[in-house]
């Protein structure tokens, strides 16, 4: 029987555990596979942090063969976000991860998985408890490297260890999830810093416009 599943993210210390069981559920059953990001915030107005989790889920949806949803919440809590989601991509299985609570916890803090059932109906949720950690986005991606981005054609190229005319110079991070060159390049212009997405080695071209990137 064919059926979709769902992963929610939100750390990636254990997105990429997930993702892992996800890809199981998801070959086991023949269906689609999807990764979930409820964002807090309107990409425009995510920090240099925020770009670098962003670009980690995305990595470990192509890494694991899914597709990547990223939704605003807005005014909506979580679980309604999630509960639409299901709804529209006709979701039958649920994988999220939760920390054990506190007795504490139990009585005053909303339970993210009661609410999905209260919401939801046929769609098993799966719950694999995660540590409690908090989250340090530095250890998503490697140490930057010194590198530059060269245009070739109609796209920028990322280089590494070599010198080029009408480059642009930066610092590149690696995501530690991808096995190709993919993470991001960071420019730096006085105390301001411009994030752009690199793809196999290329810039991303929306973000590249965005940006308005030129040699120098």
């Amino acid at each position: 029987m064919k059926e979709n599943i769902l992963i929610c993210v939100s750390n990636p210390d254990h997105a990429e555990r997930l993702a892992q069981r996800g890809k199981k559920l998801k070959e086991a059953f023949q269906g689609e596979g999807y990764i979930l990001s409820v964002e807090n915030r309107k990409q425009e107005e995510f920090n240099f942090n925020e770009l670098q989790t962003k670009y980690l889920f995305e990595s470990l949806a192509e890494k694991y063969g899914m597709k990547m949803l990223a939704k605003y919440a807005g005014e909506k809590k979580t679980a309604r976000v999630i509960a639409d989601v299901a709804e529209e991509y006709k979701i039958t299985q649920i994988i999220l991860g939760q920390a054990v609570q506190t007795k504490l916890e139990r009585l005053v803090k909303p339970s993210l998985i009661n609410e999905l059932f209260q919401l939801l109906d046929g769609v098993d949720i799966h719950v694999a408890e995660v540590s409690r950690k908090v989250h340090d986005p530095s250890d998503d991606t490697e140490k930057g490297m010194p590198a530059q981005i060269v245009k070739k054609g109609p796209d920028y190229h990322l280089i590494l260890g070599e010198s080029h005319e009408n480059r642009i110079n930066g610092t590149f991070f690696k995501a530690l999830s991808s096995d190709f060159s993919n993470g991001f390049f960071v420019i730096q212009r006085g105390n301001n810093h411009e994030v752009l997405r690199i793809h196999h080695g290329i810039v991303d071209s929306n973000i590249l416009e965005d940006n308005r990137v030129e040699g120098k």
